[in-house]
């Protein structure tokens, strides 16, 4: 099956009921993240340099970005062309990964009442992405609303591309930390790069976990992750108004609006924290170019990766990766937490 026919068969959505969402300030204009254009560098010959210790400690992956000032993404660096400090101290880059590399892609759609009015939107958006991965790819596809929905655990991209991916009954509730958190704990067991990209009003009602502790549990991870925030804000007043009692609707409506004031910090901090990229979209419209970019990015990621000097002592402790051409930008992780978990590594 080609990527032409997986808009007709990927993911088939059912009806959802139920009004939970709110009216809030729409976000700046000015603050929003610009498109990415694609790819523009040639790809140099692939350049590996296997893992091995340079001194006791754990090898700490960090995937990076490299981009000129006009945006356009560079793919014909190699290892000799990267500088890595931790804490300020440069480090010895032990392991370098060639850009053609594949990913393993965590796709995470939120499906909850606050997506109602939007799903055909979601789902075109949803067949972008996938049709633009490539087929040797490896992707997990997870929907969330009340529950947590494995549609497919990790596979090849050309698996999935041949099956027809249906979501189960809808619950009430958005446990959006929970879906975070099951999400990094399933990737933290699947070798090799990987990324989340997350699609949601960044807006939770019923999870166990929490902001900070999902904040925290990335900083032990090595997965970059994409955040696309979409507007629910204009079907509010419609979602409210089956709520007959206008003091139970203003109690609604104020803690939906509790809620929606950190889903914009939530999901920013999710990309920013690990290399990403934060997207708002205030018409679905815009979420097929940001999905664009992302896969563009995805094709030209660098793996890097050095020991740390003393990982047994716990901590978090500051990245910085610099390139030896002063007119390319770097995104790469900013952090990562010394654990136990990390030491055994």
């Amino acid at each position: 099956m080609n990527r032409h026919t997986l808009a007709s068969s990927f993911i088939a959505f059912i009806f959802i009921a139920g009004a939970t969402s709110i009216r809030a300030q729409s976000a700046d204009p000015a603050r929003r993240p610009p498109v990415l254009r694609s790819a523009g560098a040639a790809e140099g010959p692939a350049q590996t340099s296997a893992p091995r210790p340079a001194s006791p400690g754990a090898l700490i992956t960090v995937p990076a970005i490299v981009m000129d000032r006009d945006g356009r993404y560079i793919g014909n660096l190699r290892k000799e062309d990267f500088q890595i400090y931790e804490d300020g101290v440069k480090q010895n880059l032990a392991y370098f990964a060639p850009v053609e590399k594949p990913f393993t892609v965590a796709l995470m759609l939120d499906v909850s009442g606050s997506t109602k009015y939007q799903l055909d939107e979601i789902r075109a958006a949803a067949n972008t992405f996938v049709g633009r991965l490539r087929s040797n790819d490896r992707l997990m596809v997870i929907t969330f609303d009340g529950k947590i929905n494995l549609l497919t655990d990790v596979a090849d991209v050309s698996a999935i591309r041949q099956t027809k991916l249906h979501i189960p009954s809808i619950t009430d509730g958005t446990a959006l930390y929970d879906a975070v958190d099951f999400t990094l704990k399933r990737l933290a067991q699947v070798p090799g790069r990987k990324a989340i990209v997350l699609m949601t009003d960044g807006v939770d009602q019923s999870s166990a976990a929490t902001f900070q502790s999902t904040i925290a549990e990335i900083a032990e991870q090595d997965v970059l992750i994409y955040t696309v925030r979409y507007n629910t804000l204009t079907q509010s007043s419609q979602r409210l108004s089956f709520i007959k009692s206008e003091k139970a609707r203003r109690k609604v409506e104020q803690r939906l609006l509790k809620a929606y004031a950190v889903s914009e910090p939530y999901l920013r901090t999710l990309a920013e924290k690990t290399g990403g990229r934060f997207y708002q979209a205030d018409d679905l419209r815009e979420v097929g170019p940001a999905f664009a970019a992302i896969t563009a990015e995805l094709g030209v990621q660098y793996s890097l990766g050095y020991y740390a000097k003393d990982s047994s002592v716990n901590g978090e402790r500051a990245i910085k990766v610099r390139v030896r051409y002063p007119n390319l930008v770097v995104r790469a992780r900013d952090s990562y937490a010394t654990t136990p978990a990390i030491a055994r590594q």
